[in-house]
């Protein structure tokens, strides 16, 4: 009896925490503009004509742009344009510039062609959540404004975007926006939880064998 009760225990334990394992996080990353948020500003900018370049949303949120081109921008109706000083412009990365914060969406505008040089064909963005876990989607790219909308689930925040286009350069990327900025924590991916799991479900088995083991001798 005692037997059964320690299994069947073990048993809905394990279950019960099964079924509690999160589903998998996501970031869905589609052409177009949904959503609405903080407008990043060519304001208060440091490292303007260097490919590390900081300023702020509307809202006085920190944000960095890098590339492997040196870059620089202005305001274009009210919200930065980012390009490269050489009018080269073909990847950018940007981040809140504080570690501590993630977002829950971000949308942005990718202009092509540029003049001083072929425009891009394609593009693929990425976006990284909390755990530096990847996403990714690649998309062909029109004559004039490109908007894209990176969009994460309830279990998890951006931390960064960045694109890279190919077949050649883009003009710049503007009406950056930013929306549901939050502090961020680590969350532990399904396998994680599964081997936790697995734990937990060990070390209650070893117990019972002790226990097993001590009405033995009793």
């Amino acid at each position: 009896m005692v037997k059964r009760t320690i299994l069947g225990g073990l048993a809905i334990s394990a279950a019960v925490m099964a079924f509690s394992v999160p589903a998998s996080a996501s970031i869905v990353i589609t052409q177009g503009a949904t959503g609405t948020g903080n407008n990043v500003l060519f304001q208060n900018v440091v490292g303007n004509g260097t490919t590390s370049l900081s300023t702020d949303t509307n809202q006085g949120d920190r944000v960095t742009f890098t590339s492997s081109e040196a870059l620089t921008g202005d305001n274009s109706s009210g919200q930065a344009r980012i390009s490269a000083v050489d009018g080269s412009l073909n990847n950018l990365e940007w981040h809140l510039s504080d570690p501590t914060l993630g977002y829950d969406l971000g949308v942005f505008n990718i202009n092509v062609p540029n003049p001083n040089g072929g425009p891009a064909t394609s593009v693929t963005v990425y976006a990284y959540d909390q755990n530096n876990t990847e996403f990714s989607n690649t998309f062909n790219l029109g004559n004039g404004q490109n908007f894209f909308t990176v969009d994460s689930d309830d279990l998890q925040s951006i931390t960064s975007i960045r694109f890279e286009a190919f077949g050649g350069i883009v003009s710049d990327v503007r009406q950056v926006r930013i929306d549901g900025i939050t502090s961020i924590a680590a969350i532990p991916e399904a396998s994680t939880w599964a081997m936790m799991i697995l734990g937990f479900f060990g070390l209650g088995f070893i117990s019972y064998r002790n226990r097993n083991s001590a009405f033995r001798i009793a």
